[in-house]
């Protein structure tokens, strides 16, 4: 089995204060799989972020799931960059946006420099660059 593409689908409050937060980060709105309550966010070619208002994120559960309640943690999706200078232009470009530093950008004790963005509905971004493996 090969995993071609993975989705994280994130529940909104607002589609569009949510889509504008996300294009702000880099990304791109693929309009083929995006309507009045939904955005596909391209973060690259294997990864696309579903961003779902959240009647519609309701829509995608069965029986007796539930959502969890906003300030819940659900997951913590973690990414690589390519440079320091491009892990300092994400954090700023998400603060400006509507998001909060909620882990400034620092070095840590594993060689990787980076911080932790929440976006505008709680969700958390670890972003991140290392030289190499961890010694």
């Amino acid at each position: 089995m090969a995993v071609r593409m993975v989705f994280p689908n994130y529940a909104v409050e607002e589609i569009a204060r949510s889509t504008a937060f996300y294009e702000a980060l880099g990304f791109t709105r693929n309009p083929d799989f995006s309507d009045e309550t939904t955005s596909c966010m391209t973060v690259s070619d294997e990864v696309a972020i579903m961003l779902l208002e959240r009647d519609r994120f309701d829509g995608f559960l069965v029986g007796d799931q539930q959502r969890a309640p906003r300030g819940s943690l659900e997951n913590l999706l973690a990414m690589l960059l390519g440079s320091r200078e491009e892990v300092d232009a994400f954090g700023a470009a998400g603060a400006a946006a509507g998001g909060t530093l909620s882990k400034p950008v620092e070095e840590n004790e594993w060689g990787m420099y980076g911080g932790q963005l929440t976006d505008p509905d709680g969700h958390i971004i670890d972003f991140f660059h290392m030289e190499g493996p961890p010694a």
